[in-house]
């Protein structure tokens, strides 16, 4: 029996807090108390009444109960662990936890460590467990990473916390739960799945910390989500603001009750009492407008759709808000508001699949996942609904309690038609349409999802729909998206309602429907003849089918203007088709030519892929309307046809035509010609000239036409041209007029085996054109005298292709491109560096470049994506890092003189060195790394420096800044840790972290070496010295960057803490950190002495010194597979402690958590028993 307070105000959860606790223990004692203190704060608690002391099985009320709570407090006392009730509760809210559930763990009366570690009545509890489930290991051990996970969270140790007062702890317990909880006063929604997410992506639109006013629209169709998510977002941020209101409904309230009403409802909402006296609408904005004016509100103005109607008669045009306000607007009317500085759109997006099983299955069952037997049928209807909430709320609604036969019936029925309580909200606003735009909407819905914009809006047009107008309307009431492709969109329940609406033009007679669609419909109507001319489209697919049909079925179908016949084969006369067609698709179509009977006067496209067209005759010849010509893949194709009736042709797809020989010279003709794709063209050996002529052509396409041994002299006449792709063709030389293509942004030349010097293979006179932005030359056969050497003509070149090539290196010239964002050089073998590029760059990609040794990136700082796999002799970034030999006097410098070591035994210590750029693991002599400012060497040694000023045992130290001399100012410091191996038989995630943080003024610094060493003796430990110095730095440096805090802002009696995590099971045996000042002692001095050998003449790159830019390349890891290990629970415990170490601050940035490619290192047992070291770079 589960006990519970009833005092719920939240939506989202069944409970707030689940308690967790041995009732041996605590249930009389501080649970009681907490529990109670709990209930009076209004805080909806579960607590187990059914406590099980003899090792049964969970109850299922109590798994519900953790997976409906919000937070679980778990209450770890001595007795906990001798519970097996108590474990397996423990084991289900961790595993909730991954799922956003919160954990707390409160230590009564017990030490974490004992927790963490096992140790006393936890241990004394396995040794009976142990025996108990002997038959049944992997439960204990689930018990045991459970109990060491949730020792690893952030608790409450209650002996220490507030000198151990239980009344003061419970207090502050209850306290601490009421801010986590952030109470709501709005219902959501019975099951608000996928809800968090999205509140959190429109809450950082609203952008809290500007004093400006923002405006945010939440945009979508009907039923995606929009009110839901906008009351979320309310009941998140209200408390924020002086006054707040929601109106809800706003045009339904409108028509019901007037605009005066809402007025009223406003003010009375954030004034918190009455305004009876308001009934006209311009009384209404006037007092709204002097009451509200000076105070910071939040307004929520759900389901707008007119602006000047509703928005502005309710709140004016919003320029009267007090600074700070916020506003959001629901609406299915996309740019209801003009985007701006303080309006900004937040569109709606589908739920995934997981999320809407969920919701469907909470509506149907009351459970988040269906039983095992509907799990078939849920899962169709999800793959239905697609994500629409309405949708899955509504069907799931309908088939809660019924049994499997109605799941699969109702699944049937929506193949055809779509739900009718769906239908009936998503239809209000078609309804609300013209008669063009209705028509556009079902022509789209029944035939057109996924084509581009341009070539449905030519077939629209063509047909009289003036679809500008239309397709703006669609777009902007969301009933039709244009994605990001220029593609349309249309949701799927949105696709079903049009063609039900058309369904039930003639339920029972297809041949009295405007569309058909459906395959067995059209089959049978062509079958029986049936057509009328009611019928406008009609579209079939008989792929792998034999059937045929007469010409005969079309006679009545007078209307007719959209035809798809892919893999149809017709008999008879074809002068039964309509002559109003004006899109006509037929994929395979089987004849040798297009019948002259066929009338196409009003085309617009003509689409015959994969045809058996060998040739067009002479009587084909009147297409004038015609902009779409298709026939790519027609493999007898031979010739094309005569252009001269094709006055408006506009895209012409002739790919992988492997017979055609020859392009008519007709095809100057084409002054409208804007696209041009010949790709694959086999057999072609030469354009016509007449193709210079093509003044609207901004794309031509002659990629793999391996017979195409040039093009054509006078190319640069196309002034229009964008595009031009020759890769992989016979072309050994560009004509001289290539460089009067003004127009020209990419020039493609992949795979051209170039065979004669650049000075005739690349012109030179009049040089590449001005206008590129990008280029590919890769795989061209380039060596160090054929690469131009002339590149500053090319002053927008953005991207820059040269893969695959023999240079050794590259033209000085490259720097001088100040455009210049990606560069690829992969493969190309004989490149030994690459000189220094502009600070535009943002990517660079030099992998399996065998000979590399050094790159110039002194100016490539901040984000940007860098690949360098498979360069084993890479041993310098000038600007990021760079490898020397350690010389002696650096050691005695920074060791003093020690005399551990002497000039001839440095060279005998042999490391491994990994690279965490180019992934790759090499062994060298001991080396010195220094990484912009910061200075670092790794010695093998088991001491720290005497001269560090604050040492400390295990992996964090901390300092108090001690008083400043007069002129004395903060320069850096110096850290020091030693580590070594854990296990030498076990594997190790090598990751070495150092994180500051100035905890009086909370600022935190992270930094990871992109080269890190390890000792070939595994047991052998290892210092890691490091030495940060600022003084570099320039003024101005902008604020991501903390270390101008660190060292401007540092002032006397600030604590500086630092954690040192060298990776999963390395352990940091000691660690020191010693300040370093202006003018400081003499091992400061020494210190200074060294960088400045290491860093003499500044550059720019100093001014991103030391920020989150460390972690500034993006790698896409390859997933290690050679040791499970890696990805143990145990290695996901040291993630969790990492984090919970620095108090909730991660080490690593979220947003770049891969940017540090790290190694995992193993060994393995040779013979002799030696070990040897194997290193797996990521």
């Amino acid at each position: 029996m589960a006990s519970s307070n009833s005092n719920s105000t939240s939506s989202k959860w069944d409970y707030d807090v689940f308690l967790s606790f041995r009732g041996a223990d605590t249930r009389s004692g501080f649970t009681d108390h907490l529990y109670s203190a709990l209930v009076r704060e209004g805080i909806h608690t579960f607590r187990d009444a059914n406590e099980i002391d003899h090792g049964e099985e969970i109850g299922p009320e109590c798994l519900q109960g953790i997976e409906n709570s919000r937070f679980s407090i778990v209450i770890l006392s001595k007795g906990y662990a001798s519970s097996p009730w108590c474990l397996d509760e423990l084991v289900h809210i961790l595993g909730c936890r991954k799922e956003g559930h919160g954990v707390w763990p409160v230590f009564y009366d017990i030490d974490p460590s004992d927790v963490e570690e096992q140790k006393g009545s936890f241990e004394e509890a396995f040794a009976v467990h142990e025996k108990s489930f002997k038959d049944d290991v992997d439960k204990v051990e689930k018990w045991r990473d459970a109990l060491r996970e949730v020792a690893y969270l952030k608790g409450l140790d209650l002996r220490r916390h507030l000198d151990g007062h239980e009344a003061e702890n419970v207090d502050y317990i209850v306290k601490e739960i009421s801010v986590r909880l952030d109470r709501t006063i709005l219902r959501v929604a019975i099951h608000p799945v996928g809800l968090d997410s999205r509140a959190k992506e429109v809450i950082s639109l609203l952008d809290d910390e500007s004093i400006d006013v923002r405006i945010v629209g939440i945009i979508g169709m009907g039923g995606i989500g929009k009110t839901t998510l906008a009351k979320e977002v309310y009941n998140l941020v209200f408390k924020r603001f002086e006054g707040s209101c929601f109106l809800e409904n706003v045009r339904q309230q409108i028509i019901s009750n007037g605009i005066a009403y809402l007025q009223r409802q406003l003010l009375s909402d954030i004034l918190k009492r009455k305004h009876e006296k308001i009934y006209n609408v311009d009384r209404g904005s006037k007092v709204i407008k002097e009451r509200l004016r000076c105070k910071r509100v939040f307004i929520v103005l759900d389901d707008i759709e007119d602006k000047q109607e509703e928005l502005d008669k309710i709140l004016g045009n919003l320029d009267w808000l007090y600074p700070g306000s916020r506003v959001i607007i629901t609406t299915r009317i996309k740019n209801l508001l003009q985007p701006s500085k303080l309006y900004r759109q937040y569109e709606v997006k589908e739920l995934n699949g997981s999320d809407s099983l969920q919701l469907l299955s909470l509506h149907a069952f009351n459970k988040r996942c269906p039983d095992e037997s509907y799990m078939d049928s849920a899962s169709r209807i999800v793959s239905y609904a697609r994500g629409n909430p309405l949708a899955l709320t509504v069907l799931g609604s309908d088939l809660g309690g019924q049994n499997i036969d109605v799941w699969n019936s109702r699944l049937e029925k929506l193949k055809v038609i779509s739900h009718k309580g769906t239908h009936s909200i998503l239809k209000i606003s078609y309804d609300s349409l013209d008669a063009a735009e209705k028509s556009i909407f079902l022509d789209i819905a029944c035939f057109f999802i996924g084509y581009k914009k341009d070539y449905v809006m030519s077939i629209l047009d063509g047909c009289g729909f003036f679809p500008i107008d239309g397709i703006n309307t669609l777009t902007r009431r969301c009933l039709v998206k244009v994605g990001a492709n220029n593609k349309f969109l249309m949701h799927d329940l949105l696709r079903d309602m049009g063609r039900e609406i058309v369904l039930q033009e003639s339920f029972r007679d297809p041949g009295e429907r405007s569309r058909l669609w459906y395959k067995e419909d059209v089959i049978e109507l062509l079958t029986d003849r049936t057509g009328t001319k009611a019928v406008e489209g009609l579209v079939l697919s008989l792929q792998g089918s034999k059937s045929s049909f007469n010409t005969k079925a079309f006679k009545k179908m007078k209307r007719l203007r959209l035809l798809q016949l892919n893999f149809v084969c017709l008999t008879g006369n074809y002068e039964y088709i309509s002559n109003k067609l004006r899109w006509l698709c037929w994929s395979e179509f089987p004849l040798k030519a297009i019948p002259d009977d066929l009338t196409l006067e009003h085309l617009i496209v003509l689409d015959m892929r994969y045809s058996s067209l060998q040739q067009f005759s002479e009587e084909v010849k009147s297409l004038k309307k015609l902009k779409f010509l298709y026939l790519s893949h027609s493999h007898k194709l031979i010739e094309t046809p005569n252009f001269e009736g094709f006055p408006s042709l506009e895209k012409l797809k002739l790919k992988d035509c492997i017979s055609l020989v020859k392009v008519h010279d007709s095809i100057g003709l084409l002054s409208h010609l804007q696209f041009l794709n010949l790709q694959d063209c086999v057999d072609l050996k030469n354009l016509p000239g007449s193709i210079c002529a093509l003044s609207s052509l901004k794309k031509l396409n002659v990629s793999g036409c391996s017979k195409l041994e040039e093009l054509p002299e006078h190319l640069g006449s196309l002034q229009s041209l964008v595009l031009l792709l020759a890769d992989e063709t016979a072309i050994s030389t560009l004509p001289e007029t290539i460089g009067d293509l003004k127009n020209l942004e990419k020039l493609s030349l992949h795979g051209c085996r170039l065979i004669f010097s650049p000075r005739k293979c690349l012109p030179t006179r009049r040089g590449l054109p001005a206008s590129l932005l990008e280029l590919d030359l890769g795989h061209c056969n380039l060596s160090d005298d054929m690469i131009p050497s002339d590149l500053q003509g090319l002053p927008l070149l953005q991207n820059l292709k040269l893969c695959g090539n023999n240079f050794t290196s590259l033209p000085a010239s490259i720097g001088s491109l100040p455009k210049l964002t990606r560069l690829w050089l992969n493969e190309c073998k004989s490149l030994q560096c690459i000189p220094e590029l502009q600070s535009s760059l943002q990517l660079l990609h030099a992998k399996d470049c065998l000979s590399l040794e050094t790159i110039n990136l002194k100016n490539f700082w901040g984000e940007g994506t860098l690949e360098l796999d498979g360069c084993p002799k890479l041993k310098a970034i000038e600007g990021y890092f760079n490898l020397e030999p350690l010389r002696t006097e650096i050691v005695e410098k920074y060791l003093g003189t020690s005399g551990l070591f002497t000039e001839d035994s440095l060279p005998s210590i042999n490391v491994h060195v990994i690279n965490n750029l180019t992934r790759a693991a090499t062994t060298s002599p001991l080396q010195a790394l220094s990484e912009k400012s910061i200075y670092s060497i790794f010695l093998p040694m088991s001491d720290i420096p005497p001269w560090f000023s604050h040492q400390n045992e295990g992996d964090s130290v901390s300092l108090q800044v001690p008083p400043l001399d007069h002129g004395c100012k903060f320069s850096g410091f110096s850290i020091s840790a030693v580590y070594a191996w854990e296990n030498s038989s076990a594997p190790c995630f090598f990751c070495p972290i150092i994180a500051v943080t100035n905890r009086t003024k909370n600022f935190h610094w992270n930094y990871s070496p992109k080269i890190t060493f390890f000792m070939r003796e595994v047991e052998q430990d290892l210092m890691w010295l490091s030495c940060w110095l600022f003084e570099n730095q320039v003024e101005g440096i902008d604020d991501e960057d903390m270390s101008w805090r660190f060292r401007d802002e540092m002032e006397e009696g600030d604590r500086l803490d630092v954690l040192i995590d060298m990776g999963f099971r390395i352990a940091v045996k000691r660690c020191g950190i010693h300040l370093l000042y202006h003018h400081s002692d003499l091992q400061g001095s020494r210190l200074n002495d060294i960088i400045t050998i290491s860093h003499s003449g500044s550059s720019r790159h100093h001014r991103r010194l030391l920020s989150s830019s460390f972690q500034w390349l993006t790698f896409n890891h390859r997933r290690i597979t050679s040791s499970k290990d890696y990805w143990d629970d145990s290695f996901r415990r040291w993630s969790v402690k990492r984090e919970e170490k620095t108090d909730g601050i991660p080490v690593v940035p979220p947003r770049r958590r891969h940017c540090d490619c790290c190694a995992l290192l193993r060994c393995t047992k040779e013979k002799k028993d030696a070990f040897k070291l194997e290193i797996d770079p990521l």
